[in-house]
């Protein structure tokens, strides 16, 4: 065999084995091992197969790289329980090639007795809570609203009529069915919370100072609204996440801002209130109509000192009419500021079009920028581009002193963060001195 037909023929295993085998957690794909499934059965009579069910949510908001590491986390959390409660011989695998649906099937416990209900209750419950024990950085039960993963269990005994297969995936549907029977009652209070909260307005504000970074003088306040109320939705990043997949989000983003206007301490004098909406928020009647800029009149708030804060969780899909509704805004007087720069959706095409006045830089791109030359390349490139816009950068998420000192000596003129100060209402005290 000459090279290039060696390299033709390992080309075409490698091919192969990439159908077989998942490249993220090394696990066989399910249909490679009906056979060790119908040995199960054979054995034992009896097997159950045990569904996790990592939600997809955490790809589409996080990104397949997050999503391919809670993967691979969760399968080494299972692999650890497999020497510690699990029986050698369970078998694990993936119901296809890059999927987040784990499966597990066994017959019998550690000391190989046939498993009962009770038992496959107490490895299901062990099971979680080792995957939510080995996350690190994510909320073991909710995350954007909807748990990290979800299980369910069925099972199956061998049919004198029915083929293995059939069999298998009937139990694999009857587990998947318990999960989304699961969803639906999660999704269910979900949304009674968020009803209770919109209609008695659990909602309080905080307000976080914008600051010139050279001088410390306050350029505005950003308004941000904190859950009164202890439930599931009172992280307010996962209340707005959910709300945007219901028909509630324009309600609730009227009642917060509503609330930062009420609810200002002391007047602005000159500075600006930034009032964050959602891209779908921007759509919403209030700021087409006289309804909004009447009640900053009557609350004697100029709306020339109002920034309407865009942030782009989702993607813009229809620019053409994104874009009216953002010109009705500024042809009114407001000020745009595109938030979440370098995290969400907002892309060169969103920001030339629209023509902000400011562009807010995520904390991810902050984080550690002394220490990454990169992202300090990336910020120093980004602000002749940005003045030839006609708008300013401001760095969010500002933490430590040293990021501080190196935003500044960039030329970032204006920053926020827990170092410069905490969000409060009333208004807080600047920390830094300069």
């Amino acid at each position: 065999m000459n090279e290039k037909d060696y390299f033709q023929m390992h080309t075409e295993w490698l091919r192969f084995k990439s159908c077989l085998y998942d490249m993220n957690t090394g696990l066989p794909v399910l249909p490679l091992v009906i056979e060790d499934i119908r040995k199960l059965s054979d054995d034992y009579g009896k097997v159950v197969v045990i569904y996790i069910d990592i939600t997809k949510d955490i790809e589409s908001l996080y990104g397949w790289q997050m999503y391919d590491k809670l993967i691979r986390q969760t399968v080494n959390s299972i692999s650890f329980l497999k020497k510690e409660i699990l029986p050698e011989n369970t078998i694990i695998t993936l119901t296809g090639v890059r999927s987040g649906e784990i499966l597990l099937f066994l017959s019998t416990d550690k000391n190989g007795n046939i498993l009962s209900n009770d038992e496959v209750e107490r490895i299901e419950k062990r099971i979680k809570s080792k995957i939510e024990n080995e996350l690190p950085g994510w909320e073991p039960n909710y995350i954007f609203a909807t748990k990290v993963f979800r299980t369910g269990y069925s099972f199956f005994t061998k049919s004198p009529t029915r083929r293995m297969e059939r069999t298998i995936f009937q139990a694999i549907d009857k587990a998947r069915r318990i999960i989304e029977r699961q969803k639906e009652e999660s999704r269910l209070d979900r949304d009674l919370n968020l009803e209770y909260i919109i209609a008695n307005n659990e909602i309080r504000t905080v307000y976080q100072p914008i600051i010139d970074l050279k001088n410390g003088d306050i350029l505005g306040f950003e308004a941000l609204s904190r859950i009164s109320n202890d439930s599931f939705l009172s992280n307010s990043e996962i209340l707005f996440s959910y709300a945007v997949e219901t028909d509630m989000l324009l309600d609730l983003e009227r009642i917060c801002r509503t609330n930062a206007v009420i609810h200002l301490p002391e007047k602005l004098n000159g500075r600006l209130l930034f009032l964050n909406s959602s891209a779908k928020g921007i759509y919403d009647p209030e700021f087409k109509s006289k309804k909004f800029e009447n009640f900053l009149e009557e609350h004697s708030i100029p709306k020339e000192n109002v920034v309407i804060e865009i942030t782009e969780k989702l993607a813009v899909t229809d620019y053409q009419s994104f874009d009216k509704s953002v010109r009705i805004l500024k042809d009114k007087g407001f000020k745009i500021a595109i938030d979440d720069m370098g995290a969400g959706y907002s892309s060169l095409r969103t920001i030339s079009e629209l023509k902000p006045n400011f562009l807010k830089y995520d904390m991810a791109l902050i984080r550690d920028i002394h220490k990454n030359l990169i992202k300090k390349d990336l910020l120093e490139t980004l602000i002749p581009f940005t003045e030839r816009l006609g708008a300013e950068i401001i760095a969010e998420g500002i933490e430590t002193e040293d990021e501080f000192e190196t935003l500044k000596s960039i030329g970032i003129k204006y920053g926020q963060g827990f170092f410069i100060a905490i969000p409060e209402n009333p208004f807080p005290k600047i920390k830094v001195k300069n």
